[in-house]
């Protein structure tokens, strides 16, 4: 009796883990614009979202079909960039080929490739909302033949292989069409849900959400009010009829085709009052009427674009016109930080800025409004100034600029980056303790070639970083041929520097060295008086001067006496 129980029990252990994880996010949990528009052509994106997402709205949604013809990530992760930038979610529909005279059965040989693609794009948000084919109880839709087993074998495979890849997958079934009859290449939706469940008596929970083709019918021209399958409160049927069929109660509900013919005439009272009066049940997630821009046969009757025009009908404006929500889809958030010039060792009551470089690897387009840079550091008496983070997309880099003045105490700085959106962390920590040291001695030993009685011992030291900018900057007075001991600040132990030395009528001289956190001397070559007109170089000019001492008597008379002593 154990041994059976114990069987038992490890049977339905399989049978729970072996069902696919559901997607992550119930998009009926957060804040959701339901408006939405299906689209065939791309170039519609920014009419789409300005109809969408209009009078408060944000994050509405568009029904999208990718053949399987046309699996390129590149292209379509263009796509997905321009919907993110947009705010608006994609519902993918999956579509197959043109064969035959038919739409061709999708094999399961195509089931790897699909997923790879589908999970190769970076997605707008994390429900990454998947349709699974197009009203297979219409024969034409799949490889005529109407075959309900075959589709829950394929749904089911193509559910498990996309879960398995990432929970984030949102699967949603075909649409159906619910007015269809008993014919040679059509059966009721009814019948063939029917089928399915004999098929797999768990296919209705397979899915996270339902999707429904809610059109008012007879010919697309029914009245706004009415019920049962066949009209645009069609799904409210469909639920109920599933529900002997274990689909599970409060299943979200995605309407992505409805619509009437545009020739109508009455189209924005009907909408308006859809919209206000019938669309409006909190398991509804997106409406998305068919169809935005579609000016060819057989879709041009359901076009919202005027044909030869760029124009829309009425009940487009109408439409845009209505007052919507501003959807808040969960959006992963993400970051890695790349590159940063923050050192282990620093100087005391010093100046410096320094630079963190953070990849953008999440979904979210970072902006100054909703994201910052956390800085945390031990010590109270530590002042730092953090730069604003630029526009970021996904896969991009952002420097961002850390200004620092150290304490005067030696004690080690403890720090702690972390990228905020809205007050809350996301990404790695990146923290880092930097040892606070006494400011450096640096001595230099110079001789001029020829001194000139003109010329006194003062001189100017210029430090630069190894990218050319200048640090610091003295005035100093040399004793003999070698400087004092001089405390430098603002500069990093370890790193390397070029050291220019200036001096009237002498030209420059420069030597790099690499800073030590002691002590540090750096010789220069002699100093030559070839730079009359004190420019920094040795020039034409320059030369002209020191053969013609009508033109700069007083400096050759005093190159003259020293070069006769040095001669001696």
């Amino acid at each position: 009796m154990r041994f059976i129980r114990t069987i038992f029990c490890l049977m339905i252990f399989f049978w729970l883990f072996s069902r696919p994880v559901q997607a992550i996010v119930n998009p009926l949990a957060v804040p959701n614009n339901r408006f939405g528009i299906s689209l065939l052509e791309l170039n519609d994106l920014p009419a789409a979202a300005a109809l969408v997402n209009s009078q408060g709205g944000d994050w509405g949604y568009v029904t999208l079909v990718i053949p399987d013809t046309d699996r390129n990530v590149a292209k379509w992760q263009a796509v997905f960039n321009q919907l993110r930038r947009l705010h608006l979610i994609p519902l993918v529909r999956l579509v197959t080929h043109f064969d035959n005279g038919s739409w061709a059965k999708p094999a399961e040989a195509d089931i790897g490739p699909w997923t790879e693609f589908l999970n190769s794009l970076n997605w707008v948000a994390i429900n990454r909302y998947v349709i699974l084919f197009n009203e297979p109880n219409h024969a034409l839709e799949w490889g005529n033949d109407i075959n309900p087993k075959e589709y829950v074998n394929i749904a089911t495979k193509f559910t498990q292989s996309l879960k398995q890849a990432s929970p984030d997958f949102f699967i949603l079934p075909a649409g159906f069409d619910t007015a269809a009859p008993y014919s040679a290449n059509t059966i009721p939706a009814s019948e063939y849900w029917r089928q399915m469940y004999l098929a797999d008596k768990h296919i209705f929970t397979l899915f996270d959400g339902w999707n429904s083709h809610s059109y008012p019918n007879p010919n697309f021209s029914g009245p706004v009010i009415a019920s049962g399958f066949g009209t645009i409160a069609s799904y409210k049927t469909e639920l109920k009829w599933l529900a002997r069929y274990q689909l599970p109660q409060n299943t979200p509900v995605f309407i992505t085709e409805t619509g009437w013919l545009n020739s109508l005439g009455d189209l924005s009272k009907r909408y308006s009052q859809a919209f206000t009066q019938v669309w409006v049940d909190p398991n509804l997630v997106a409406i998305t009427p068919f169809v935005l821009n579609y000016l060819e046969s057989p879709f041009a009757i359901f076009s919202w674009k005027i044909p030869g025009s760029e124009n829309f009908y009425p009940h487009y404006q109408t439409v845009s016109s209505l007052p919507k929500p501003a959807g808040r889809p969960q959006i992963n958030h993400d970051a890695k930080l790349a590159v940063t010039n923050l050192p282990d060792q620093l100087i005391s009551n010093s100046d410096y800025r320094f630079f963190l470089e953070f990849i953008n690897l999440g979904q979210s387009i970072w902006n100054r409004q909703d994201f910052s840079l956390k800085v945390t550091i031990n010590l109270e008496s530590v002042n730092y100034l953090v730069g604003y983070l630029d526009t970021v997309e996904p896969n991009q880099k952002t420097k961002i600029d850390f200004d620092l003045k150290t304490p005067a105490a030696l004690d080690p700085l403890n720090f702690s980056f972390q990228l905020m959106f809205k007050n809350q962390p996301f990404g790695d920590v990146f923290s880092k303790t930097v040892k606070i040291v006494p400011p450096p001695q640096l001595s230099f030993i110079t001789k001029p070639l020829i001194k000139l009685p003109a010329a006194n011992d003062d001189v100017r030291l210029l430090i630069y970083n190894s990218e050319n900018d200048l640090l610091e900057q003295m005035n100093l007075t040399l004793g003999g041929n070698e400087s004092g001991p001089i405390a430098l600040y603002n500069l990093v132990p370890g790193a390397a520097y070029r050291l220019v030395l200036l001096k009237d009528y002498y030209l420059p001289r420069q030597a790099w060295f690499i800073l030590n956190p002691d002590s540090n001397q750096v010789k220069f070559k002699p100093l030559l008086p070839f730079d009359p007109d004190r420019s920094g170089n040795f020039t034409l000019k320059d030369f002209w001067l020191l053969l013609n001492p009508a033109q700069n008597f007083r400096f050759l008379l005093q190159f003259s006496d020293q070069f006769l002593n040095f001669s001696r």
